[in-house]
């Protein structure tokens, strides 16, 4: 099912300038500015809190590349080997868009930091809960339109990336109310 998720999401569209959109949206610069904007604006909008709003952010990002990229890519590589991404193991059906990642395909790390950065926002700014959703949504759909990840990769670690989101903030809210 997997296979046929990923390869129907990178044929739809496929060529027009969607391609384009879906690069943009999962460049690393692109992520970097945008979450860097959103800090920005979370210090504007919380002033008396800007070092838990940071410490927040920098917790959740860390937390969850640590998890996703050292702990789950490692591990599970020395244990079952790499997980080839759709692009590769697929390479006569899944056309890749972008950024040719060798890697492991699970879990997704562009994910993992999307879905732990927006639950901070969420946590700390609820009412833009339906931007930052479908800020994770779009990064969702750019990762398998670009042949870089299957579904499962996406989602089956969105409960620990939201975890590590719900834990940063939590440790944030301690470490500040402590001084």
């Amino acid at each position: 099912m997997d296979v046929q998720i990923v390869t129907f999401i990178n044929h739809l569209w496929h060529g027009t300038r969607l391609d384009i959109f879906s690069q943009y949206i999962s460049r690393n610069r692109t992520m970097i500015g945008i979450r860097t904007l959103i800090i920005i604006l979370a210090i504007l909008l919380k002033k008396k809190y800007r070092k838990f709003v940071v410490f927040a952010f920098i917790l959740a990002a860390g937390l969850s590349y640590s998890l996703s990229d050292i702990g789950f890519k490692t591990a599970l590589i020395h244990e079952t080997g790499i997980r080839q991404r759709p692009y590769m193991a697929h390479s006569t059906t899944i056309q890749p868009i972008g950024k040719l990642y060798t890697d492991s395909s699970f879990p997704s790390t562009h994910m993992a930091l999307t879905v732990a950065m927006i639950t901070v926002l969420i946590l700390l700014f609820p009412a833009v809960r339906p931007y930052a959703i479908l800020y994770a949504l779009l990064m969702a759909w750019s990762r398998m339109h670009n042949g870089m990840h299957y579904p499962s990769d996406i989602l089956a670690g969105a409960v620990l990336w939201i975890w590590c989101g719900r834990v940063a903030v939590v440790l944030s809210r301690r470490v500040f109310s402590a001084k």
